[in-house]
Formats: structure tokens, sequence, C-alpha cells
């Protein structure tokens, strides 16, 4: 099994932890990786572990995506439906 926090890289951690924290919170963080395991988050330096901690804790509270619409649409259901019938 492969240890995903081995394996993310500082630019995929911070885009993980914008696109959460703007659907938690509303709004775009300040987020910029400092070097090593070091990331400025809003002003405070924190570290990599603490960061994806807080990533995990953060999806925990997002709300679920909206559902996706069902390929099978009635609207396009129906255009196939008028479109054979002109053949």
């Amino acid at each position: 099994m492969i240890d995903r926090q081995k394996t993310l890289t500082p630019q995929q951690i911070v885009q993980d932890y914008s696109h959460i924290f703007g659907r938690v919170y509303g709004r775009e963080p300040s987020v910029l990786h400092l070097g090593g395991p070091w990331y400025e988050v809003n002003g405070e330096t924190v570290h990599r572990l603490a960061l994806l901690t807080e990533i995990e804790r953060l999806r925990m509270l997002a709300p679920p995506p909206p559902p996706r619409r069902a390929v099978t649409d009635r609207g396009v259901i129906n255009r196939l439906i008028a479109k054979l019938r002109g053949i």
C-alpha cells in the first residue's frame, strides 16, 4: 500500500487545501509552500503534517458535492425520439 502522504507534491497539497477550504468557507485561502515541510497558511507557518490533518478535517465539514445529472436526461431522450421520428 502506498503512503499517500509521502507521494503528494507541495503543489498538490496547496491545491487540495485551497479547493476544500473554498468549499467550506466560500473564499480562497492564502497558501504558500515555504520549502521542505513548511507552508504559510493565512499568515501562519504550518508543518506539512498539520496541513494534511487540516485538509482531512475540512473534508469532513465540506458539504457534499451536488448530485451529477444522469446522462439519460428526459430532454435528451425526447430530442432523440423526435429526431428518430423525423427520419
